[in-house]
């Protein structure tokens, strides 16, 4: 069965990055809109690093994965896991601000824009399983069948 969680990663990290940019474009032009642009893709950021997380959770149990990649995985599921609390706790902080009417503050900003950086990890840390590790790409032996690293090939001769 091929992954799911990839096909959801990249709407929390672009629905964050548009909110922060959003907000920080609003704190110094006042202009409404952006702060609606800011609340609601936030919003969506948080819907969308629910089923992120979700699919990712899902994916790890039904793989089939060396130890050794196995516990990157698990590192990477954690900071998603951390991550989506902190999404979500900026969230409730927005939409308390998005209720009340009033700008974000700079306070506001810089919780966002650390949890951007968060996200940057998180992304570093999944594309580190992809990229080094061929995590989703290509065949992962099963723990204990063989030592980590190895990659099955076809024969030079194998049809499909």
């Amino acid at each position: 069965m091929k992954p799911i969680h990839p096909i959801f990663v990249h709407f929390p990290i672009a629905l964050l990055t548009l909110s922060v940019a959003a907000d920080a474009v609003a704190f110094f032009t006042n202009v409404d809109s952006l702060r609606n642009t800011g609340w609601w893709s936030l919003l969506g950021a948080a819907a969308g690093s629910l089923v992120t997380v979700a699919a990712g959770i899902f994916d790890m149990r039904r793989a089939e994965l060396s130890e050794n990649v196995h516990e990157r995985v698990h590192r990477h599921m954690k900071v998603g896991l951390m991550l989506t609390v902190v999404i979500l706790g900026l969230t409730a902080w927005r939409l308390t601000i998005f209720f009340q009417g009033i700008p974000v503050s700079a306070t506001y900003l810089d919780c966002a824009i650390l949890a951007m950086a968060l996200a940057g990890f998180q992304g570093w840390l999944g594309g580190e399983l992809v990229y080094s590790y061929g995590v989703s790409v290509q065949h992962q032996p099963k723990v204990g069948k063989r030592s980590a690293g190895t990659v099955e090939t076809k024969p030079k001769n194998a049809h499909h």
